[in-house]
């Protein structure tokens, strides 16, 4: 599990990725995923909130979000890809 400090309303999330095969093994993708204008991701890390901004989502939470509403990059030390995404850009915490 990754760890730090995030700025105070952002989340870190991993985005989660559609089933790509079916159990015969063929490759496939979903319709739905490729229309789709939101992404569904887990939260890894959360910041503190503010004192005029309370953070309300947690650790572990599946977040849903527009696509135009994060910045993807790879972490350093472990190589994997991870999403930053404003709190107020949340759209559906479950």
């Amino acid at each position: 599990m990754i760890q730090g400090k995030i700025l105070p309303t952002f989340v870190l999330a991993k985005k989660i990725k559609e089933k790509s095969t079916t159990d015969s093994g063929l490759r496939t993708i979903p319709v739905e995923v490729i229309n789709s204008p939101t992404i569904t991701a887990e939260v890894i890390l959360t910041g503190k909130g503010t004192i005029n901004e309370e953070m309300v989502i947690n650790v572990g939470d599946k977040i849903l979000f527009s696509q135009r509403a994060f910045r993807q990059f790879v972490h350093p030390q472990d190589h994997q890809e991870y999403l930053l995404v404003a709190q107020k850009d949340v759209m559906l915490i479950y």
